[in-house]
């Protein structure tokens, strides 16, 4: 058993110091403000009116830790937004997303985009779908020792496999999500001004990065392998 310490009670720390907890460690977690969860908290904003204060939405809550948690017992319960983006254009026209209507919403300002909206997310939730399994997984490590290496080594080897079966085009989007800004990838799908802004908005909320930076791409798929209420 070892003596851990956890600084700061947010979302991730409260559910590290659970695991660690369960696993037979003394866990003490230390937190400056009165109440915990961190970017996850509910806070009276005005007399009678509570909100999550920082994170909108819940869709990255695994559906495991939920269960290992048992936070449903706890009260938890989770409420579906019915739109998922909302993009007001300056002409006066909108895009609103979510509950089946994404695409007819997207054909309001291209029918191009609209008939390729389909392949695109055909395309995210393929890599996404590998995503989903390895967030549960322990990444490989650095070893010195060649023995001591092997089980890292067959990680390595068991996530490569899973990239080789997508095909040489899955590998290509794979790379194209992992390395490109989300301008670039989404300029190589959509016509559409209005329609890239939609999509990019996804790969730049909360990582306060423009959507030209290198790397961006990959966050749209934050908004694919998450989930809620089993869907």
């Amino acid at each position: 058993m070892e003596n851990i310490v956890i600084i700061g009670g947010g979302h991730n720390g409260l559910v590290c110091a659970f695991y660690l907890a369960r696993a037979g460690h003394k866990v003490q977690v230390f937190e400056r403000r009165a109440l915990v969860g961190g970017a996850a908290v509910t806070e009276e904003f005005h007399p009678g009116f509570r909100n999550s204060v920082a994170s909108y939405t819940v869709s990255l809550l695994n559906p495991r830790v939920i269960s290992d948690m048992a936070l449903k017992d706890h009260g938890l319960r989770i409420v579906e937004r019915r739109a998922s983006n909302f993009f007001p254009h300056p002409d006066g026209r909108y895009l609103l997303t979510g509950e089946g209507r994404t695409k007819g919403e997207i054909a309001k300002f291209s029918a191009h985009d609209a008939q390729r909206y389909d392949a695109y997310s055909d395309e995210i939730e393929m890599i996404a779908n590998i995503l989903r399994d390895l967030v549960l997984e322990t990444p490989p490590n650095r070893v010195d020792s060649l023995i001591g290496g092997i089980p890292e080594l067959l990680k390595l080897g068991k996530i490569s496999n899973r990239i080789r079966k997508l095909g040489r085009d899955g590998e290509l989007a794979f790379i194209k999500l992992f390395t490109q800004s989300a301008a670039h990838y989404l300029e190589q799908w959509f016509e559409s001004d209005a329609v890239r802004a939609l999509f990019g908005f996804d790969a730049v909320v909360g990582t306060f990065a423009s959507p030209m930076t290198p790397g961006t791409a990959y966050v749209l798929l934050h908004h694919c392998f998450g989930e809620v209420n089993g869907k």
